[in-house]
């Protein structure tokens, strides 16, 4: 039973991750609550972290059914932990980090193609495949397993809604590095 709470509420997570995402919603809560508008950012980030880390907590730790797994997975779990550290870092050195959270007034717009962005059109999704595949060979569990599985449905998901709101806000610049650069996995996908 617990198993599928999890599974709920994962999926919670990620509909509201996209929801509070979507421009509709951001120019509804920008028309209906001007002044308020300029937390927004804030806010986001505020809830997606408070309620990611809860849900980590909740499948790293609590009691579960392990996995056969050999005990050498953990290693090359322990790498691809690391490695998607490493990318999550590389991404965000492309943005300006008071502007990414929410501290800083948003500036216009601009597509970033530098960095990590020269490679893969979506890296923070790309180094969120590497850790969680990471955290799975390190805690072969059943709700690792489904994190696992949710993560990557998401992102199948996520990336094209996210695509799809970068076509909306950039065009023909944004068709043109997409038919450049691979969407999540250097020159492959």
């Amino acid at each position: 039973m617990e198993i599928y709470l999890l599974a709920c509420a994962w999926a919670v997570y990620f509909f509201v991750h996209s929801f509070l995402a979507a421009n509709r919603v951001k120019k509804w809560v920008e028309m209906t609550l001007p002044k308020a508008f300029r937390f927004y950012r804030i806010g986001y980030n505020i809830i997606a972290f408070s309620s990611l880390l809860p849900l980590l907590f909740w499948s790293i730790t609590t009691p579960n059914t392990a996995l056969n797994f050999p005990a050498w997975s953990r290693y090359p779990g322990a790498f691809f932990v690391a490695f998607g550290l490493y990318l999550l870092i590389r991404a965000f050195q492309a943005f300006d980090g008071a502007e990414f959270l929410g501290l800083k007034e948003e500036a216009t717009p601009k597509l970033v193609q530098k960095g990590m962005y020269q490679y893969v059109r979506h890296p923070l999704y790309l180094a969120t495949i590497v850790l969680i595949f990471g955290l799975f060979l390190c805690l072969p569990t059943q709700k690792m397993a489904l994190t696992l599985l949710i993560s990557y449905t998401y992102i199948g998901i996520g990336y094209r809604l996210e695509e799809r709101k970068l076509i909306a806000i950039f065009g023909a610049e944004y068709l043109a590095y997409q038919q450049r650069v691979k969407a999540l996995i250097p020159y492959i996908v």
